[in-house]
């Protein structure tokens, strides 16, 4: 029931302005709020008086406002709409038109909103455009009755006559129920909108008004009210089928007076709607639960193939879950911190953790009398050594064809190439340098190096933390990325922390 609610505290607060001028800018400025509407006006015939807003309602010929359309449409700036209506061009952009009708039928004026795509605004709005029409007539007719002089009375007076001509000239259901329950009147328009052929035919049904509340709870209600107090109902026609109102009753004498508005396609439309969310609650459960096991298969994926270089290369057990500890560190301060010129996403730390763990896969296609080798590499295994970097990328851009572009593997296959490349262009498999080394490269580059250094190795002993700590610091912006190497160095107690955390045997599983 949200909308009919809205549109409920709408007429509420346009029936609470002191003058019609007021009650349009508040109608125009509800319109104004709905999405990808830039300007809102009503504009009147020159026949219709308005009394005190004569100078403030555009006006348009009454011979012009007979050629335009007498419902909704949107107009293409041919129209015979005058230019000073919105200050500029009303063609641009398209106007949407919603008519209303004076007392006699001929066209009083209508609502005119000016919006970024007309068609998915009508599409959206059609039925508040006809509702808020209607009530724009309403208050139209009402100002125009006022306006008109009644010898011997103030112009401002509600006089009788003016009550009863109003009746007729609501072009919604208006009732006036008697305290006992009778109908003592009722509009033409309540009679053909419900199917009654007249008030005695309507007097006869055992009950009209199918109310929540019983009916002495009703006139408790409406007791001491002095403005119209909305009421979602339902009522039954003459041919016995049921719709759902809003009944704006108030209490006159002893008697109710009561003006509906037919809200049966809102309520059909609500109760879709709600439907149709608690299906795709469902569908975004399963979603989610798929979801999970995707991200559960990929982390399988990315540890097993992890598992390949691992077994490889048993003296490196605990590198693989340190180097994910400390890139996710190092992606966590570069999402909050925010250094360049481009934006690190939210979700990039947990991205690249993941992917860390494949950085050396392509280690797996180097002969072990080199990677195991006890001493330094000759320049000729040292040759061999370095293209671990493309059998990687070779390994992993193979299974991201596989699976299709940007897939998981994509991030890890550019951390397998490109970790050994140095910010001054000195590294290697392409000797980037600066931003052309992709980001993750940048991160897993620094985590890898301050492993390897605090790790015995067959050829060298482990240096510590510090020593580690102060080696990074002197290759800033020569190996390292300077961002990257500042948030290392404010970083260091907890990669000393991790270090200390994750010894050096097999740890992944």
């Amino acid at each position: 029931m949200g909308q009919i609610d809205e549109i409920a505290d709408l007429f509420r607060d346009i029936d609470e302005q002191v003058d019609l001028n007021e009650s349009l800018r508040v109608l125009t400025s509800w319109i104004e709020a709905r999405a990808g509407v830039t300007d809102a006006r009503i504009v009147c015939s020159d026949r219709v008086a308005l009394g005190s807003a004569d100078g403030l309602v555009p006006r348009i010929a009454a011979a012009q406002a007979a050629m335009l359309p007498r419902e909704i449409a949107i107009l293409n700036g041919k129209s015979p709409l005058p230019h000073h209506v919105f200050g500029d061009a009303v063609s641009s952009p398209v106007t949407v038109y919603a008519p209303f009708s004076g007392r006699s039928g001929e066209m009083a004026g209508a609502i005119l909103v000016k919006a970024a795509s007309a068609k998915s605004f009508v599409k959206r709005h059609q039925a508040h455009l006809q509702i808020l029409a209607s009530k724009t007539r309403d208050l139209v007719d009402l100002t125009s009755l006022r306006s008109t002089p009644d010898p011997g009375r103030s112009t401002t007076d509600l006089t009788p006559l003016v009550i009863g001509k109003l009746m007729d000239l609501v072009q919604l259901p208006v009732y006036l129920l008697s305290s006992s329950g009778e109908f003592l009147f009722v509009n033409e328009r309540f009679l053909e909108q419900f199917c009654y052929a007249d008030l005695e035919e309507l007097n006869e049904r055992p009950e009209v008004f199918i109310r929540q509340a019983n009916w002495t709870e009703q006139l408790q209600r409406l007791t001491g009210q002095s403005e119209f107090v909305p009421l979602v109902t339902k009522i039954r026609t003459g041919t016995d089928r049921v719709r759902s109102v809003f009944d704006f009753s108030m209490l006159m004498g002893k008697d109710i007076l009561g003006i509906l508005v037919d809200v049966t396609d809102f309520v059909q439309m609500n109760e879709r709607l709600k439907d149709a969310l608690e299906g795709q609650t469902r569908l975004n459960e399963q979603l989610s639960a798929a979801t999970g096991m995707l991200q559960k298969t990929q982390a399988t994926t990315m540890k097993s193939l992890a598992k390949l270089a691992e077994y490889r290369d048993k003296e490196t057990g605990g590198h693989l879950q340190r180097i994910c500890e400390y890139m996710k560190l190092v992606a966590i301060e570069l999402n909050r911190e925010q250094p360049y010129s481009f934006h690190v996403a939210n979700n990039y730390a947990d991205d690249i953790f993941l992917s860390g763990m494949l950085h050396d896969i392509g280690k797996v296609g180097v002969p072990d009398q080199i990677l195991l080798k006890r001493g330094p590499l000759e320049s000729d295994e040292w040759e061999t050594m370095k293209k671990h970097t493309q059998w990687g990328y070779t390994l992993l851009n193979q299974a991201d064809h596989e699976l299709g572009e940007q897939s998981f593997l994509t991030l890890a296959s550019r951390i397998a190439l490109h970790h050994h490349e140095w910010y001054n262009g000195a590294g290697y498999p392409h000797g980037l340098s600066e931003e052309s080394i992709p980001l993750s490269a940048r991160i897993g580059a620094v985590a890898d190096v301050y492993d390897a250094l605090t790790s015995r190795r067959p050829y060298k002993e482990a240096w510590s933390h510090d020593q580690a700590v102060t080696e990074i610091g002197k290759l800033r912006a020569k190996q390292f990325d300077p961002a990257i190497t500042d948030i290392f160095l404010s970083l260091e107690e907890k990669f000393r922390e991790v270090r200390s955390r994750v010894p050096d045997e097999p740890l992944i599983s």
